[in-house]
């Protein structure tokens, strides 16, 4: 799957932005004859705003999440990146305000439907009315491509989950980590998936997987009503045996802290785990798309 074909999954199926995205993330070219407009005479809130930096692009939904794609570069080689990450609903809100600000001043044009970039930095509106609107200025492309940097910023730094108040059952934090597979815009992925889930609500999600286009690594973060994430973890651990003293930890595990401590679930029952994170991950909705695949007590 080609990077521009993800960066259209992505705006298309994570955040339902039906506008057209190109290799570089850029939105589309002015058409000509059509008329400059601003937000005030559109006389509604924006609902999405998609920007790019020349590095990746950027999609913030008002009503859930900020996704991104880019690629990347680390010892390994290059890589697609792919982040989702959904703060609490009242982060988005504050966000949005500083959106509408911007664009309550800025030039914005209807978007045609020629496929010709603009050149970077960029950003594209969505209304609530569907209108997908380019910001003409690159003053004000540049002041929404540091809002939504910003945004992205202060969620990374603070999106690993950590272990929060026990359970009924005790626990604080479920971990699991093991080969996985999903089907994206119709193409199967096999990979490894590493989930955390605490008991303050707060999970994080990450999918690593080799493609026809080179390595992907994909996050989803965010967060569940704390009640939830607590009983959930409760039902996932319910068979849980720790790993023997004598038993040498594997690279496909469960885990679960608690009292302030990990501890590995044994090879014998890992499989169970695993097997009753499948039904909290249809719970979750989308949070963690792949679905973990059960151990093989060969492999373990």
């Amino acid at each position: 799957m080609s990077l521009s074909h993800r960066i259209f999954v992505l705006g298309v199926l994570v955040l339902g932005v039906g506008c057209n995205a190109t290799r570089s993330g850029s939105p589309q070219a002015k058409q000509p004859g059509t008329a400059e407009l601003t937000s005030a005479d559109i006389k509604t809130h924006i609902e999405r705003v998609m920007v790019s930096d020349g590095h990746g692009i950027a999609i913030a939904a008002r009503d859930g999440c900020l996704a991104s794609i880019a690629s990347a570069t680390d010892d390994t080689g290059d890589y697609d990146e792919m982040r989702v990450r959904c703060p609490r609903p009242d982060r988005m809100e504050g966000f949005f305000k500083g959106v509408d600000r911007i664009t309550s001043a800025a030039e914005l044009v209807r978007v045609g439907e020629e496929t010709e970039d603009v050149e970077a930095p960029a950003a594209q509106v969505l209304t609530a009315g569907g209108v997908a609107m380019r910001v003409t200025k690159k003053p004000d492309a540049l002041k929404l491509v540091a809002e939504v940097n910003k945004l992205s910023a202060e969620l990374q730094a603070a999106e690993s989950p950590a272990p929060g108040p026990a359970s009924p059952g005790g626990w604080q934090m479920l971990r699991l980590s093991g080969p996985a597979h999903v089907v994206f815009a119709g193409e199967p992925l096999t990979g490894v998936l590493d989930a955390r889930v605490s008991t303050t609500g707060q999970y994080l999600c990450e999918f690593m997987a080799n493609t026809d286009d080179g390595p992907l690594r994909a996050t989803k973060s965010g967060w569940i009503p704390p009640q939830h994430a607590a009983n959930a973890i409760d039902e996932v651990l319910r068979p849980f045996e720790a790993l023997a003293p004598n038993e040498r930890p594997k690279a496909t595990y469960a885990s679960g802290v608690k009292a302030g401590a990990e501890k590995k679930a044994s090879a014998t029952t890992v499989g169970a785990v695993f097997q009753r994170f499948g039904p909290f991950q249809d719970a979750l909705g989308d949070a963690c798309l792949p679905q973990l695949d059960p151990p093989m007590q060969t492999g373990l």
